[in-house]
């Protein structure tokens, strides 16, 4: 479990670091031609979701099942992923 928590770790802390990096082209007026406000919130919170999310799982690990953390670990992955698979409907 510690490798699968490791990997997933790095993982979202990437991601997270990605978001930071393109949130000035995706977030660029949010008022005038940037996303809408749901949008955006959505936006900010995912980036702050791929940052708590392995705190969480650490924190958690020696309470939960194993299943249970290594899920909350790779949950932004997995909400990631469901966004870019549902985003053409969205266009």
């Amino acid at each position: 479990m510690a490798a699968a928590l490791i990997i997933a770790t790095v993982l979202d802390l990437a991601l997270g670091v990605l978001l930071i990096s393109v949130s000035g082209f995706i977030l660029q007026g949010v008022n005038n031609t940037g996303p809408l406000i749901p949008g955006a919130v959505f936006f900010v919170a995912m980036t702050i979701f791929c940052f708590a999310a392995p705190l969480i799982a650490w924190l958690v690990r020696k309470q939960l099942a194993s299943p249970v953390v290594v899920v909350i670990a790779f949950a932004p992955l997995m909400v990631a992923g469901i966004v870019l698979l549902a985003e053409p409907v969205f266009v």
